[in-house]
Formats: structure tokens, sequence, C-alpha cells
């Protein structure tokens, strides 16, 4: 190696190491660039299958929330329609046994009236004043006692049923 030119003031041997270090340093940072790009090419297909995988989580959870809840539709509906035909039942039976209690208590008025149509049969002919009028309150009381009871039993029979409606 012989020095520079003394005449210009330049002192940097020949060959000049600036020149030759600065042309490695920049093939090193080339040879880095190519690494860092390597790198993040690999740091990018990994990202990509990490989010497919996330992607697939989603799809999957989807499918699962979709069939739930068609499950649960179903399900409401089966439950709505077992409900509803189980309220018609219902219904027919009240209609049956308000039926009922209706015809019952229908004989009872007719006993009720044939007892007092009776009664006054009685009035009209005179059957004895004293004992017609004891009989008669006699009559009064148990047919009032009759009345009290038909009307207590239908009173029962529409609570039974509206407990049982409820």
């Amino acid at each position: 190696m012989t020095a520079g030119d003394p005449r210009t003031g330049d002192w940097r041997p020949i060959p000049d190491p600036t020149v030759l270090t600065t042309a490695q340093l920049l093939g090193e940072i080339a040879h880095v660039r190519e690494l860092v790009a390597e790198q993040l090419k690999a740091m990018s297909s990994i990202s990509e299958e990490r989010l497919k995988g996330i992607e697939l989580q989603f799809t999957e959870r989807d499918v699962r929330t979709e069939q739930a809840a068609k499950a649960g539709k179903d399900a409401l509906d089966a439950a709505l329609k077992s409900q509803k035909e189980l309220v018609a039942q219902q219904n027919e039976a009240n209609r049956a046994e308000a039926a009922k209690t209706e015809s019952n208590f229908a004989k009872l008025i007719e006993a009720q009236s044939a007892r007092t149509d009776e009664l006054k049969e009685r009035i009209d002919r005179g059957e004895g004043s004293t004992a017609g009028a004891a009989d008669t309150r006699t009559e009064q009381r148990l047919n009032m006692n009759t009345v009290i009871a038909a009307v207590a039993l239908l009173l029962s029979a529409v609570i039974v049923f509206a407990a049982f409606h409820k």
C-alpha cells in the first residue's frame, strides 16, 4: 500500500480502505435486507395460517350457533304445538263439565219448581190452615235449605272448575 498524494493533502492510502469498507458494508446491508425480507415472508405466512385457523373457528362457531338456534326454534315450536293441543283438550273438558253442571242445575231447578207447584196446589186446596201453615213453614224451610244447598253445590263446582283450569 502506498500513501496518498501529499501535494494535495490527501494522506489516504491507496487503495483507499474507506471505499472498500463502504462496498463491503453495502454488500452486508443487502444481505441483511434479504434475510429480513425472508423472515417477513415467513412471519407473514405464519400469520396467514393463524388467520385461516381463526377464520375456521369463527365459521365453525357460526355453524354451531345456527344449529343451536334451529334446535331451540324447533323445540319451541313443538312446545307451543303441544300447549295448543293441551289447551284445546282442556277447553273441550271444560265445555263438557259446564254442560254437566248446567244439566244438574237445571234438574235441581225443575225438582224445586215441581215442589213449589205442589205447595201452591196444597195451599189452593186449603188443606188445613193450621197444619198447612205449619207444613208450609216446614216445607219453605226445607225448600230454602234445598235452594241454599243447590247454590252451594253450584258455587263449589264453579270454584273447583276455576281452580283446575288456571
